[in-house]
């Protein structure tokens, strides 16, 4: 029997990989068309750094963690988009693990976070600017709570593009038009899978070790269920099944 219920309170940092653990039918955080939320971050500096301070200058920010293959994936194509947009602000905003294990658990304190952060440049060979989100994710969950999520803000402070999954392809067509806003918020499973290879899932959960690789494997056939749920709404619809703001009601069983 499929009682409905309200959805349980997520865990932000929870220890270990879950499908349960995202809102997957709702993109909370600013639209295209709206002002950017302004956040206090802090670069592998330990300097603070607000969203504001880039204004004037055209932003995009990329979510991403040591343990996000989805992160990983797009850093060739990231590294093509710099060059070819010298005049944009790439940043990356360090949230919570996405596939945490025992080589490399769920951060339990900001200074945990922040070395996990400063792995991403020797590891990864990341050169964009890093700035780390406070431990209990404010940052990530009011934009999203989405492990790889993408914004682009304009000079004027106001979203011109955001998506619940970075890809580059998407990127680059909405920095390719900035006189027009883009509202395409979602990027569809066969998007996603085109662009990242197992060995590069494989080589970046391995950061978190055994079990998250277990973790992973276990929850595929939710995970694949999940990512087509939402890619056939969205394609039918052209939005997300929930709103911000509404009350989600769910049966016992996904």
């Amino acid at each position: 029997m499929n009682t409905a219920q309200q959805k349980p309170k997520m865990v932000y940092n929870r220890p270990r990989f879950t499908v349960m653990q995202y809102d997957w039918d709702v993109f909370k955080g600013p639209r295209a068309g709206e002002p950017a939320i302004d956040f206090p971050l802090t670069g592998v500096n330990g300097r603070e750094v607000r969203i504001s301070d880039y204004r004037g200058k055209w932003l995009v920010i990329e979510t991403g963690s040591s343990t996000c293959s989805m992160y990983t994936k797009n850093m060739p194509g990231m590294k093509a988009l710099r060059a070819q947009h010298p005049d944009v602000e790439f940043v990356v905003v360090y949230v919570r693990e996405a596939h945490p294990g025992e080589r490399l658990h769920q951060h339990q304190s900001f200074d945990e976070k922040m070395n996990a952060a400063k792995m991403l440049a020797p590891k990864y060979d990341e050169d964009r600017t890093i700035l780390v989100d406070q431990l209990a994710g404010k940052f990530h969950i009011t934009y999203g709570a989405m492990p790889n999520i993408v914004y682009v803000i304009n000079p004027e402070g106001i979203v011109h593009y955001r998506c619940n999954w970075a890809t580059t392809d998407g990127l680059a067509e909405a920095l390719a038009d900035r006189a027009n806003i883009n509202t395409n918020e979602h990027a569809d499973m066969d998007k996603l899978q085109a662009s990242r290879g197992l060995w590069v899932a494989v080589k970046t959960m391995w950061t978190g070790g055994f079990l998250a690789l277990w973790d992973f494997v276990i929850a595929l056939p939710k995970l694949a269920k999940r990512h087509k749920l939402v890619d056939d709404y969205y394609a039918e619809h052209g939005k997300f099944k929930q709103q911000p703001g509404e009350t989600e009601i769910r049966g016992e069983e996904e």
